[in-house]
């Protein structure tokens, strides 16, 4: 097959993978410490971050299939999130809340927690009002935050593994053979 002549700007043939490798996206560059609100206020707002926002772990959403997640049960998981200010204060929303939100049923949200609690990321804890009523039920999302550790671990490591196969590869020389008349030398 002829090579092809790239037009746009290409990078050099060098930087391109070979056979059996993949061209893998560059981590994000992490802003310095202490500069993350000033970057996102730069790129949301400063009234939509004074509004509120959520953190939620890129893992999560990079291994939806893997951890058995579906788009929903990631929007109710980021729903929860959004309620979960402290470590030690557990998010406490109504299901009807949070399906107002998603413009779904609380049958379908009751559905989706009860998916994530056989899959062991979340867990009910009934709270009961002091008139014997039952009160919106606090979630615990221990189980999710282990799974995105132990996923995050694993990317960590790949990633350090393939930064020293690229070290290790830039630091190798290349060997070229003369080739003269059809004969190598």
């Amino acid at each position: 097959m002829p090579l092809m002549r790239c037009r746009a700007a290409c990078p050099p043939r060098e930087l391109l993978p070979t056979h059996g490798e993949t061209a893998m996206a560059e981590p994000k560059p992490k802003p310095p410490k202490g500069e993350t609100d000033r970057v996102l206020t730069e790129k949301w707002g400063a009234a939509s971050m004074q509004a509120g926002f959520t953190a939620f772990p890129d893992v999560i959403f990079r291994n939806m299939k893997a951890l058995g997640l579906t788009h929903l049960d990631v929007l109710v998981l980021l729903h929860l999130a959004s309620y979960w200010w402290r470590p030690n204060e557990l998010p406490w929303p109504s299901k009807a809340r949070i399906a107002a939100g998603l413009d779904v049923d609380p049958s379908t949200i009751r559905r989706s927690i009860q998916r994530m609690e056989r899959l062991g990321y979340v867990q009910r804890r009934y709270r009961k009002a002091e008139a014997g009523d039952n009160k919106s039920n606090i979630y615990d999302l221990a189980g999710l935050v282990r799974a995105a550790d132990k996923l995050s671990r694993q990317e960590l490591e790949t990633r350090q593994q393939r930064e020293a196969e690229d070290l290790a590869r830039q630091a190798t020389p290349k060997t070229l053979e003369l080739i003269q008349g059809g004969k190598s030398t």
